[in-house]
């Protein structure tokens, strides 16, 4: 008696897990679409009249609208690096409205004089937005004016 059900449950898992439907022939193309589409930063330091090792990155955040950038209520955000230039983004479609940060540790007012609006440790924010389309990859290149 037990291993008649034995028999029965195994059989049973076995035709549970496998599924004969093979995707390119069923005509159910909607479970297999996708559904978030790639947004690819190219975080470019801009060329100043500073070291390069004392430029860094420090933020690149994504948020739905402009102003939850401000209340830092961000969708998603990058761990950024010095030594990194490109970061992806794999997101559902929409507008998203990004931020990004570089700072100058450089002595005396190099940094002013370089343009960042406080001299040395301050930082050089920019801002603008991407639209992101299902399926597809899309790259932005940061500009720090």
């Amino acid at each position: 008696m037990k291993s008649k059900i034995c028999f029965f449950l195994i059989s049973a898992l076995v035709m549970a897990a496998c599924d004969p439907r093979d995707p390119g022939t069923t005509g159910d193309s909607e479970l297999y679409k996708p559904t978030h589409g790639t947004i690819v930063f190219e975080f470019e330091i801009p060329d100043l009249d500073v070291s390069d090792k004392n430029l860094h990155r420090i933020d690149l955040s994504l948020a739905c609208t402009a102003d939850s950038l401000y209340r830092k209520q961000f969708v998603s955000a990058a761990n950024v690096s010095d030594l990194k230039q490109t970061y992806s983004f794999t997101l559902l479609p929409g507008r998203y409205f990004y931020q990004a940060g570089i700072s100058c540790s450089a002595g005396g007012d190099t940094c002013m004089y370089a343009g960042f609006p406080g001299g040395n440790l301050s930082i050089w924010w920019t801002m603008g937005w991407v639209d992101v389309e299902v399926g597809k990859s899309f790259t932005k290149n940061i500009i720090f004016q």
